[in-house]
């Protein structure tokens, strides 16, 4: 299968899309390319399985080009920051039925795609779309540059995550000179936050636990937190990034309840310690810094083995 990303812009219809309930590396992505493929007159649909509302904070993205598939079979599907296709939630079906998929991303040995362009080593999804974007010519517009500016910023932690190599701020200076607004993204993301969802945080923080012989911290969120606190899932994505402040720990989980009793799991961690071979305990993926998981255990079932598969790595 030829590799240069270009030829496969003319294979229409093409469907772009991502994880279920994407974070800002998955969106900016998909968004980036969308953008890119409408400059040049090409049409393209941009859908994800989301359950819930986007996250406000991402709202500085162009969230009006996302929308429902509109064909029974895509000829094209490029999948952005998505290792294993039942990530895709409900529009795994779709993706697999088309006749092409290009899965881009930095998450490793990704399990599908006709065309993978990875770089595990990558801080972002955006990062290695940047990188196709330069060695392909592609005119990046303010827009783009905004989009992969997220991805990078959300994946990196603010540039604090120990995946923030020279790269990352050579990347993000190109993209600042491309009109990418670094100031207005980061505020967007990490800046504010609406107070019903700031009084969540505080509940969360209430309830931290930490294992000081495993140097191991974690919380958890439940259903009924949305409708005490009159928030919704989306608002939670960065919480993690508050989990993992407590000096005292090296590694991070959030556990969050879904709508069936099941948890979802991120995971964080501030040195050496490989997250993602902890979250692959629960078929989950990722990478070393930052990965996720889900699990149908009970919550004690789940701390349980999490602390198990530590101290397989210390």
């Amino acid at each position: 299968m030829n590799n240069n990303f270009k030829d496969h812009f003319y294979e229409t219809p093409i469907l772009i899309t991502g994880h279920i309930n994407p974070d800002g590396d998955a969106i900016g992505s998909a968004l980036a390319l969308k953008l890119l493929l409408t400059s040049m007159n090409i049409e393209a649909t941009v859908s994800f399985d989301i359950t819930g509302d986007l996250p406000s904070n991402l709202d500085h993205l162009p969230y009006k080009l996302i929308t429902t598939p509109s064909e029974k079979r895509y000829k094209t599907v490029f999948v952005f920051d998505c290792g294993n296709s039942s990530r895709l939630g409900s529009l795994e079906p779709l993706v697999l039925n088309s006749e092409k998929v290009v899965v881009v991303d930095h998450h490793i040995d990704p399990t599908f795609g006709d065309l993978q362009m990875i770089d595990p080593n990558a801080a972002s999804t955006t990062q290695v779309l940047y990188r196709i974007f330069k060695d392909e010519e592609f005119e990046i517009s303010k827009e783009i540059a905004d989009c992969l500016m997220t991805g990078l910023i959300t994946d990196t932690g603010r540039f604090q995550y120990s995946n923030t190599d020279a790269e990352v701020f050579t990347i993000a200076a190109d993209l600042m000179s491309l009109g990418a607004n670094l100031s207005l993204i980061s505020e967007k993301i990490y800046g504010s936050i609406e107070l019903n969802a700031l009084k969540l945080q505080s509940a969360v923080i209430d309830r931290l636990e930490l294992d000081q012989d495993l140097r191991f911290i974690y919380s958890i969120v439940y259903q009924d937190d949305y409708k005490k606190f009159n928030t919704t899932s989306s608002e939670t994505d960065s919480l993690i990034d508050v989990v993992r402040l407590a000096k005292e720990s090296n590694i991070a989980l959030l556990l969050k309840e879904q709508n069936d009793g099941t948890f979802k799991g991120s995971l964080r961690s501030r040195t050496d310690f490989n997250v993602q071979q902890l979250a692959s305990f629960f078929d989950g993926g990722g990478h070393k810094a930052a990965s996720g998981f889900s699990s149908n255990l009970s919550i004690d079932e789940i701390i349980k083995n999490v602390k198990n598969e530590i101290r397989k790595q210390i």
